[in-house]
This record gives structure tokens, C-alpha cells and sequence, in this order.
């Protein structure tokens, strides 16, 4: 009997391990089925709007590619070390694609310019590529399919991020500021009939500009071999060594006075206006900015000395 008792607890307590095991598999189950769930509501799908395009363009080994934007860029990336992406020196707005060896991947390139604006190439090789210049400056769509040729492009220099029109607009109203108020009146050079004078010094946010005329009343024509910009050491001891920096302009303008005749630059009777824009910089009293001019295979060479006096209290806000 007590055999009986005994094996009879043994069913039950056997019964009971299986019905626990058995609840706890199912809530197992349940659990993996809402992680499972919750898992896939995370997961989003991508609808057609939220996908960007990226458009096609080929390089080669032995041709650079140019895009033109139309603003500076302010972030590039290629997806590949196998080809030169980098923007064109001197130019904030134009990058250039080139293969770094023959025969590459497909890869991507990425753009975003300083007006915010996103863009993407697929980048694959070709050795004879049909697009060599491409423009996005009116729009993806259209800039990609239109022509280069078909209207002007907007570049935009380096240190400046003035389009190549705004800076013309601002190297004509300095021409037309020195017309009308000559601030400047003392500091010219004249060898013979040719005579260089500093009409205007003004900023623009930072940028220096200079102003000068060219007049050759003289009947022998003068040829500019080139005109160069130093800041210099005002007066020098003896034996020490005079200190100078060159100045390079990031933009010229040359304009004709009056109505063009069809007379060049230097020929003899005319009469021009240069307008110089470059980075910023200012002197001491102890230097001068200073501009030298050189006549190819002559020498009728000037200097023109801007002191410090001059150059801050005879200076222009344009």
C-alpha cells in the first residue's frame, strides 16, 4: 500500500515538472514572438521620395574631368582612393575628377556646397568619357543634360566668395569712386609720357583693392611685362638685410578709359584702369606697401610707395 502511495506522489510531482516545462516553453515562445515584433516595427521601408539620385559620370586615366556648382563647396567625399577628387586651386566652386590608375571600380562622389545643397555622382571609368565639363549651376536636371557652352558660368574664387560678376561689379565702381572723388592724388610715377598713378585704395569686407591708371601719352608703345605687389621695410640701416613679403591679388579688372578704339594695352595714346583685389593684410609704421612696374624689354620701370599714413587715413569702405 505504501508502495502504492509512494509511486502514485512520484506520477504527480512527474506531472507537474512536465506542466511547468511545458508553461515556461510557451512563454519562451511568446516572448521570442514579440521581440520578433518589435524587431520588424523597427525596421523601416524607404519610400520613393525619401531616396536620392545619384548621377553618372565617367573618368578616364589620361583626361581630368571639372563640375561646376553654383556655390563654393564646402564638403566633397569620394568613395574610392582609387581616383583624384580635389577642387580646382585658386576657384572654390569647380572639382575636378580624375582616375589615379587605369581601370578602376565603379565608385561614388559626394558634393554639398555652402548653400546647403546635396549632391551625388556615380563615378565610373571610361578612357574616352562624352562629358568632360559639366555644370549644376541651373539645377540638377537641367545642368547635367544642357551644354556647357550654351550660357556663362558662375565661379567663384578662393578667399573671396564673390562670383566672377560681383567682383567686375565692384572693380567698376571703384573706376567710377576715383572719377568723381580722387582720395589719392600724390602717389604716381612717370618715366618720359607714361605715367602709373594710385587713383583709390578701398576694403570690401576685409579685401584690399587698388586702383591704378596706365596713360602712355608717349608715340612709342609700352610693353607691361608686369605689375607685383610687396610690402616693404620703409628704411633699411646698413648692413641689414631689407625685409619684403609679395602680395598676390586673387582678381584683376583692366578696363579702357573712354569708348575702346581697338587700342591694347600699353599702345601708345591710351589710357587704362587696372582694379587689383587681394587677400587682406596691413603695414606698420615702419613699412610701405609698395607696387612695381616693369616694362618688358625696356626700362621704363616705376615704383609706387603707399606709406602708412596713406594707406589708412586715404582708404575707402566700398
Amino acid at each position: 500500500m505504501k508502495n502504492l502511495k509512494y509511486l502514485l506522489s512520484c506520477c504527480l510531482m512527474l506531472f507537474s515538472l512536465l506542466m511547468e516545462a511545458q508553461t515556461l516553453n510557451l512563454v519562451k515562445k511568446d516572448s521570442n514572438a514579440i521581440t520578433t515584433s518589435a524587431n520588424q516595427k523597427k525596421v523601416l521601408t524607404f519610400k520613393e521620395h525619401n531616396i536620392k539620385g545619384s548621377y553618372p559620370v565617367s573618368i578616364a586615366f589620361y583626361k581630368t574631368t571639372h563640375i561646376v556648382f553654383d556655390a563654393p563647396i564646402k564638403y566633397f567625399d569620394a568613395g574610392s582612393n582609387r581616383i583624384i577628387c580635389d577642387r580646382v586651386e585658386g576657384v572654390d566652386n569647380v572639382l575636378k575628377l580624375k582616375a589615379a590608375q587605369i581601370g578602376i571600380f565603379e565608385t561614388n562622389v559626394t558634393v554639398i556646397t555652402h548653400d546647403g545643397k546635396y549632391y551625388s555622382f556615380l563615378v565610373s571609368y571610361n578612357e574616352s568619357p562624352n562629358k568632360l565639363n559639366i555644370t549644376m549651376a541651373a539645377g540638377l536636371n537641367d545642368a547635367f543634360e544642357k551644354q556647357v557652352s550654351d550660357r556663362p558660368e558662375k565661379i567663384v574664387f578662393s578667399d573671396t566668395y564673390y562670383t566672377e560678376t560681383e567682383m567686375i561689379h565692384f572693380s567698376k565702381k571703384m573706376i567710377e569712386l576715383s572719377k568723381t572723388r580722387h582720395t589719392i592724388q600724390h602717389i604716381a610715377d612717370k618715366v618720359g609720357k607714361v605715367q602709373f598713378k594710385l587713383m583709390q585704395l578701398a576694403t570690401k569686407e576685409g579685401k584690399i583693392i587698388a586702383c591704378i591708371s596706365m596713360k602712355n601719352s608717349s608715340p612709342l608703345d609700352y610693353g607691361l611685362e608686369y605689375i607685383k605687389f610687396y610690402m616693404r621695410d620703409k628704411t633699411k640701416r646698413k648692413k641689414e638685410v631689407s625685409q619684403e613679403i609679395e602680395l598676390k591679388p586673387n582678381f584683376v579688372y583692366l578696363e579702357q578709359e573712354g569708348a575702346p578704339d581697338g587700342r591694347k594695352l600699353g599702345d601708345a595714346g591710351a589710357y587704362f584702369n587696372f582694379v587689383f583685389m587681394m587677400p587682406k593684410f596691413s603695414i606698420g609704421k615702419n613699412k610701405n606697401f609698395e607696387i612695381d612696374i616693369v616694362e618688358k624689354d625696356g626700362s621704363r620701370n616705376m615704383n609706387l610707395k603707399v606709406d602708412y599714413e596713406t594707406f589708412y587715413y586715404q582708404m575707402n569702405k566700398l
